[in-house]
């Protein structure tokens, strides 16, 4: 209990300090630095990231398929396709799109190939580093990137003659983050997995890049594989363009606020996902759980808890004017569009927890539930930010986030009810076989 404890804590701390870093660097940058140059580079940035999802199989993901980890005891090629992938992506399409103004140009053409390489080999580890209950050295690769991002803005305030190689900076903290990660890996396979772990199978073939049945492996886990790349795909989409919806429809100045808002729910998402990955060294338990809910009371009452949580969040963020809502005019109206902000990343977080355990036991499901995610998100932002502006694109997201929250929630318990009915008809007929005997 005290290990998971301190996994939760360092898993957590991994999500918030570079969120916290970011928020950081970021508005020093605004404060200080050229807006159009800052704009063209975090573009650029942007792009980086939509490269590396596009290329994401999720490999952490597929590995927590029992399937897959009988059958191999590692997915680190994968990772080497997404590395190829995203560093083709970037450096072609990134470097083109510079050269007519669109992202700021780099001064080195090194970390649009080192950072694309480096950042795509780093999926893998960095789940495998949380099922080694390594959160500690994640945590801590985490928050010296959001150190050196911060770092890099006030070098850059000092001496301004560094300021075109902005995006240069940017891109190569990216590539260290992802090179720790892979080292932190490397060194923890030499160690082997931790003693009394369940979810690392002796029968898994070691790894050998010569030897290994590539096409077979594909052949045998295609809807694995394809299922969770699809899921990290349209994720990277979502991310950006309802972003870009709100900036089409509501005006630039509400698009940056949206964007700030954004962080949060980024935060919420990145924590959930992280907490799922912890989590699934528990998975029986998990399931089990699933299936003893508490009454229907003890939910109300959890529901209520969570309102007034966030409420006082949503007061104190007002309060403390932790972002620009005095555009949005009456206080009534900034502490509405905190609230929705706040109840959209609370949903947010249990969606991810949830969405492992969907993966884990039904890909299909999995799948669908992805899809109408995205859609009804999108959607439902769209619709809403006509008629009721920036609170309506944010109740749009909280919209979608219920809604998908209670998918989640049914198929878990549907696919914990038949793991134990499985799992009971095993035990009595070893029962009934040892009666015999």
């Amino acid at each position: 209990m005290a290990d998971m404890k301190r996994d939760v804590v360092y898993v957590v701390l991994a999500s918030a300090l570079p969120a916290t870093g970011n928020f950081v660097a970021v508005a020093l940058a605004l404060r200080y630095l050229d807006a159009e140059w800052l704009g063209k580079s975090y573009a650029l940035l942007a792009f980086f990231f939509v490269a590396i999802d596009l290329f994401n199989f999720g490999s952490p993901r597929i590995f927590t398929v029992e399937k897959v980890r009988s059958q191999v005891s590692t997915l680190i090629f994968l990772d080497c396709l997404s590395a190829v992938g995203s560093t083709v992506l970037f450096s072609i399409v990134g470097t083109l799109l510079a050269r007519y103004g669109v992202f700021a140009h780099t001064q080195l053409g090194v970390p649009m190939v080192l950072a694309p390489m480096c950042y795509g080999l780093s999926h893998y580890s960095l789940g495998v580093l949380r099922f080694y209950g390594r959160s500690g050295t994640i945590c801590a690769i985490s928050t010296v990137s959001a150190v050196s991002r911060v770092l890099i803005v006030e070098l850059l305030i000092t001496k301004r003659s560094l300021d075109p190689f902005f995006p240069d900076l940017l891109l190569l903290v990216e590539a260290v983050y992802g090179a720790m990660l892979l080292v932190a890996y490397l060194q923890s396979t030499h160690r082997g997995p931790p003693r009394g772990s369940e979810f690392f199978l002796p029968q898994a073939e070691k790894f050998n890049f010569r030897t290994f049945g590539y096409k077979t492996f594909f052949a045998n886990n295609h809807k694995e594989i394809l299922g969770s790349w699809y899921g990290n795909a349209i994720f990277s989409g979502a991310k950006h363009v309802d972003i870009m919806i709100v900036t089409f429809i509501l005006g630039p100045t509400a698009g940056s606020l949206y964007r700030g808002v954004k962080s949060v729910h980024n935060l919420a998402f990145n924590c959930g996902q992280g907490m799922a990955l912890v989590l699934t060294g528990r998975f029986k338990r998990m399931m089990a759980s699933l299936l003893h809910l508490p009454q229907l009371h003890v939910m109300v009452a959890v529901a209520v808890l969570v309102v007034a949580l966030t409420s006082m969040a949503s007061w104190l963020a007002c309060r403390i004017h932790l972002f620009p809502t005095t555009m949005l005019g009456s206080h009534a109206t900034q502490l509405a569009f905190m609230f929705v902000a706040f109840l959209g990343s609370t949903l947010i977080f249990f969606c991810r927890v949830l969405s492992l355990i969907v993966f884990s036991t039904d890909r299909t499901s999995f799948v669908r539930i992805s899809t109408f995610e995205v859609s009804a998100s999108l959607l439902l932002v769209s619709t809403l930010s006509y008629g009721f502006g920036l609170i309506g694109a944010l109740t749009g997201v909280a919209i979608a986030g219920g809604l998908v929250l209670t998918l989640s929630l049914m198929c878990s318990r549907r696919a914990a009810q038949h793991s134990l009915q499985h799992c009971g008809r095993c035990s009595d007929s070893r029962c009934g076989s040892n009666r015999h005997q």
